[in-house]
């Protein structure tokens, strides 16, 4: 067998190399990641918002938070907790399970942005693509009618749900978590409407107490780094909640309110769960 010449070893090896590098650059489904990173954003076509990814080890990490969670924003790190979930790519990168906490602080060198190339296309999104044949049916009622009288414009295009029936005893225990970005109180809108159901069930069963406790946590870096919330978060997410349950009637005699002084410690795996407020009520 005649020997390969010296480029046909060279470009094996160059190939090999590249396979090697592209094989340790695409994390395994399940790989813990947690980092601090400007977010780019990259316009998806006509039909589609833009989207955010972020690198981090020379991977890019699709962003795409829950509803009203928070978007990332240009000028603003953003501090990546997941996990590689294996799914469909996320704006043209590995899809993660997780959140993304846009940091207040202005990052003028947080700018980056890809224009529409064809080849990463978002989904068109609205109730009007998205939403159910109910709610696409309402809406484009609504825009017709709109259209004769323009004092419609601002109505709401997805109508509420109906209201779920009220609670009956017998009633039981009940309980609620509610998870927040880096270093804010502000709880997203659905644990919020969560939280205004339990509110609901307290007053209707007359419940004993509702203890609320806060806490705050550090988010320990895939890098080592650890970053820590500032020392009164706890505190503020426990009083807020508290203040919204009195502020709806539930009796401030019912509602107990602490918070831990010390953060939660991060181990660099799903560390955003641990910010959080935990309410449990007892009928």
């Amino acid at each position: 067998m005649a020997r390969p010449s010296r480029l046909q070893a060279l470009c094996a090896g160059a190939f090999a190399c590249c396979f090697t590098a592209t094989a340790a650059a695409e994390p395994a489904a399940g790989t813990p990641v947690s980092f601090l990173a400007c977010p780019i954003a990259r316009d998806a076509g006509p039909e589609a918002d833009l989207c955010f990814f972020a690198e981090y080890g020379g991977v890019r990490y699709g962003l795409a938070n829950p509803p009203d969670w928070g978007s990332p924003q240009l000028k603003h790190r953003v501090l990546v907790e997941g996990r590689v979930n294996g799914g469909a790519p996320v704006c043209g990168a590995i899809a993660i399970e997780g959140r993304a906490s846009v940091l207040p602080e202005i990052d003028e060198s947080c700018n980056g942005f890809i224009p529409y190339d064809g080849v990463v296309k978002g989904a068109a999104g609205g109730v009007f693509n998205s939403g159910t044949p109910e709610q696409r049916a309402f809406a484009a009622d609504l825009a017709r009618r709109a259209a004769a009288d323009p004092r419609l414009s601002v109505a709401p295009a997805i109508p509420d749900p109906p209201a779920p029936p009220p609670p009956s005893a017998p009633f039981e225990a009940r309980s609620l978590v509610i998870t927040y970005p880096f270093n804010s109180d502000r709880g997203p809108g659905p644990d919020m409407v969560a939280l205004l159901r339990l509110a609901d069930y307290a007053r209707i069963s007359k419940a004993r107490r509702i203890y609320v406790v806060g806490y705050m946590a550090s988010s320990r870096l895939s890098n080592g780094e650890e970053i820590k919330e500032s020392a009164s978060m706890a505190q503020r997410r426990a009083e807020k909640i508290a203040g919204i349950l009195t502020g709806v009637g539930v009796p401030e005699k019912t509602v107990q309110v602490r918070w831990e002084s010390q953060p939660i410690a991060g181990k660099g795996e799903d560390d955003w769960r641990n910010r959080k407020v935990e309410l449990s009520l007892q009928p």
